[in-house]
């Protein structure tokens, strides 16, 4: 592997964990911030185990590089759950919540939440749902992930052959 090949993980780990946190979403109807921490794990996880691969165990200043690279995928993945919630799951909570505040059937509420939907940029849903603590969790998932490949014992054990 060479350098430009590094940061792969991360951007695998990151897409992975939006993924699951979307769907987490969807299965629960909880918004679970905490998730955010699996994100900065799975981003951290993957960019060490593609950079350990291709860059020296002792260059600093690489591994500065990888650990600034995780945090900005742990923001990326925060975003594409942010995003893939929305895709997934607005129709149906807008549904609901124009059954419990209009009292409409499922059947009634189901093509006024489209329309809704529709009417709506993606962008300014996923904004409606950030609230001042989700960046809390977007701090702390890129915490982890920029500490995970600066951690050397890791480090140690994938160069270990």
């Amino acid at each position: 592997m060479n350098t430009l090949t590094a940061p792969l993980g991360g951007l695998l780990g990151a897409i992975l964990g939006g993924i699951l946190w979307a769907k987490y979403i969807q299965w629960t109807g909880n918004t679970a911030g905490f998730i955010a921490v699996v994100i900065g794990l799975l981003v951290g996880g993957g960019i060490l185990f593609t950079s350990s691969r291709s860059l020296p165990f002792d260059a600093k200043t690489a591994w500065h590089l990888v650990s600034a690279a995780a945090v900005l995928f742990a923001v990326i993945g925060i975003f594409i759950g942010k995003y893939l919630d929305v895709q997934w799951n607005a129709v149906a909570q807008i549904t609901e919540q124009l059954m419990q505040e209009q009292h409409l059937s499922r059947e009634q509420a189901a093509p006024i939440a489209k329309t809704v939907f529709k009417g709506h940029s993606v962008w300014e849903l996923m904004r409606d749902r950030i609230t001042w603590f989700d960046l809390v969790y977007i701090a702390g998932a890129a915490f982890i992930a920029s500490r995970v490949p600066a951690i050397k014992r890791l480090r140690n054990l994938l160069y270990k052959e």
